[in-house]
């Protein structure tokens, strides 16, 4: 029996929440990329081998757009993962100010430059939704592995333009609760952007492999 919406969604919020309390509570090491960028990346790992077969493991709303766009989402579907996703965010964000005072201030995902800041998002979502595209379409043993270590090195490559976001929701919760917005125009339409082309490039190889 499938999952219900119920429980895949419950799987969204849990996935989404283990990424935000990861990337944020890392901060408290100290200052730098590297520590925040294992985080995460091991964080999307272990939820991936542990939610992947309950919900897909999507954790972001970019990555859920996709799937929709695929036909692998119903509209219904699609606002629950975002709903999850978005109270997930919100949920670990509000846990980690709590646990680590300050913390969402450093965690916050800023830009200095709105051209490259939106450039590192959309290039960054580019190559993440693009491996899990394409490890879901071979249906890759190491699908969990690929991904965490994509989310690891993208952070690392590209931090010092964006703050490594990727998605939106590890923009939307630290944003909300500190009432800054400022980021809207880099961190929401970046992703998106980002994974409807990686969208396209995935569909060109499948036509490649194909003819």
């Amino acid at each position: 029996m499938a999952p219900s919406l119920w429980s895949r969604a419950l799987a969204e919020f849990l996935g989404t929440f283990a990424l935000l309390q990861a990337s944020l509570g890392s901060l408290a090491w100290g200052e730098g990329p590297l520590v925040p960028a294992l985080a995460s990346g091991l964080a999307i790992l272990v939820m991936v081998v542990a939610l992947g077969g309950v919900s897909g493991a999507h954790f972001n709303p970019a990555v859920s757009l996709v799937f929709f766009l695929e036909g692998a989402l119903k509209a219904r579907e699609l606002l629950a993962y975002w709903l999850a996703q978005l109270l997930g965010s919100l949920s670990a964000s509000g846990m980690a100010a709590f646990l680590y005072p300050g913390v969402l201030a450093k965690g916050l995902p800023t830009s200095s430059d709105w051209g490259r800041g939106l450039a590192a998002e959309v290039l960054g979502a580019f190559f993440l939704v693009l491996v899990i595209l394409m490890v879901v379409r071979t249906r890759h043993p190491l699908a969990g592995v690929a991904i965490g270590l994509t989310v690891t090195l993208l952070v690392l490559a590209l931090a010092s333009l964006s703050g490594g976001a990727f998605n939106p929701a590890r923009w939307a919760g630290p944003a909300l609760l500190l009432g800054d917005l400022g980021g809207a125009l880099v961190y929401l339409p970046g992703p998106f952007l980002g994974g409807l082309l990686a969208l396209a490039v995935s569909r060109a190889l499948a036509r490649g492999e194909a003819g």
